[in-house]
């Protein structure tokens, strides 16, 4: 393990690597300003504008991209949903590629398992407001790419959209839409200079929340929603319907503070995860606490 030492001149990566601490005095462009650190020859120092494969990550749009899906896993693990992350590496995009008749496709980036293998691609987007109406664009090519992947796979593929304020997604304002009901509806399109043909779509076009995935999941497979009684409900939930009392409130607030998930405070409070979610809303503990 030898040494790697790196200055930047005028935007320009100069570097150099010996193998022994001595060999680090024959180094003549070290200044007091220079970085040196310990590793393997093959350990090379990249400039992020000269790399492909990390250009991105100097964008705050894409950086938001990545921590929105990060975001997303986090919160299905939550919510009992099983993900399968999907590889988007040439290698395995050949198998679908090969059986999709020379048509272009896209894949998303998550399969859930639990839910009949649903497909589910991640967004993180600004949102705009037009004559008082918030909405945010989606690539019409994107839409045809994603109906393309559903005519061969049989299954559905949805849309969560996170909400990008500053470069950062917004936990919970997670939006769903399916690629069927876009692809149907009538909605609006524009043209963005550098991206193309994009639908505007209008909050309203969505569904705010992970329920979104169970209706299309019993959609899909042709069940009708079952209307279940609150004694009924109350076989997993003993506490569903129940009125919140102050002692519970309090009991959220600091269970919420101690960083205990969804999942673990309806298992406390025998209420499920809407109920739980609903009361932190109404108690803004995440604008008093943070997510």
């Amino acid at each position: 393990m030898g040494f790697h030492i790196v200055n930047i001149e005028n935007g320009i990566l100069k570097k150099d690597y010996v193998e022994s601490f001595e060999e680090l005095a024959f180094i003549d462009f070290i200044t007091k300003d220079s970085i040196i650190y310990q590793g393997e020859e093959h350990w090379k120092p990249i400039k992020i504008s000269d790399s492909k494969k990390y250009e991105h990550f100097s964008k705050g749009w894409f950086r938001a991209g990545i921590q929105a899906q990060e975001l997303f896993k986090e919160q299905a693990i939550e919510n009992g949903f099983i993900l399968e992350e999907l590889n988007q590496d040439q290698n395995s995009f050949k198998l679908y590629t090969s059986n999709a008749e020379k048509k272009s496709i896209k894949r998303g980036d998550f399969l859930i398992r639990n839910y009949a293998n649903i497909e589910i691609d991640i967004k993180c987007r600004g949102f705009k407001k037009t004559n008082g109406n918030h909405y945010f664009d989606f690539k019409c090519e994107d839409a045809i790419k994603h109906l393309n992947m559903m005519s061969f796979t049989n299954t559905p593929i949805l849309i969560a959209v996170y909400e990008n304020v500053n470069d950062k997604p917004v936990s919970e304002n997670i939006y769903f839409f399916s690629i069927k009901e876009l692809l149907s509806s009538s909605l609006e399109t524009h043209f963005r200079k550098g991206i193309g043909k994009c639908y505007k779509i209008p909050i309203s076009f969505t569904q705010k929340g992970f329920e979104f995935i169970d209706k299309i999941y019993k959609e899909h497979l042709g069940l009708k929603e079952k209307s279940y009684s609150v004694a009924e409900k109350r076989i997993k939930h003993p506490n569903a319907y129940s009125k919140w009392s102050v002692e519970d409130d309090e009991k959220l607030e600091v269970l919420f503070c101690e960083g205990k998930t969804v999942k673990e405070l309806s298992k406390f409070f025998g209420r499920n995860n809407g109920a739980i979610r609903s009361r932190i809303e109404k108690l803004e503990l995440k604008e008093k606490y943070g997510s």
